[in-house]
């Protein structure tokens, strides 16, 4: 029986399971991988919006680990959360004039759920009206199913 990424809770096994997904191409195991490595990336945080920003961070550390092949965090993100805060953070990213490249890998994945714009989406009760709405439409403009309001 295959293992079943959304029981488990050790990175490193998903890790493993993820490089074995990889190298036996098998593209649904892999992204459900990710989705639990994610997922895991805020496990530990009480608030929702500062707990799914943990997540989208993770996955952004992730896209970085492939495309560099090592490690890497994202500092800048980290101090500027740190400095700033969540709310502060996912408003500028939701108000960005350009897409990050981020936000395009993981929509091209299916995983938006972890973009800063979806969480703002998500969230919309703890943004400013026009941080939502700059939100909703980068979301729409590339047709991301909108979180239910």
């Amino acid at each position: 029986m295959a293992a079943d990424p959304s029981k488990m809770s050790d990175p490193k096994e998903l890790r493993q399971l993820l490089a074995n997904a990889e190298r036996l191409k098998n593209t649904e195991m892999a992204t459900a991988c990710r989705r639990r490595l994610y997922e895991l990336g805020g496990a530990n945080i009480d608030d929702p919006v500062e707990r799914r920003l943990a997540q989208a961070v993770t996955a952004l550390e992730d896209i970085y680990r492939e495309k560099h092949g090592r490690a890497q965090t994202a500092g800048y993100t980290r101090k500027k959360i740190a400095s700033v805060g969540a709310l502060a953070t996912l408003s500028d990213w939701a108000l960005k004039k350009d897409v990050t490249p981020g936000f395009l890998t993981l929509v091209e994945r299916g995983m938006a759920e972890f973009t800063g714009e979806y969480i703002v989406a998500e969230f919309s009760d703890r943004f400013e009206p026009h941080v939502v709405a700059a939100a909703r439409r980068r979301l729409e403009e590339y047709g991301v199913k909108l979180p239910p309001i």
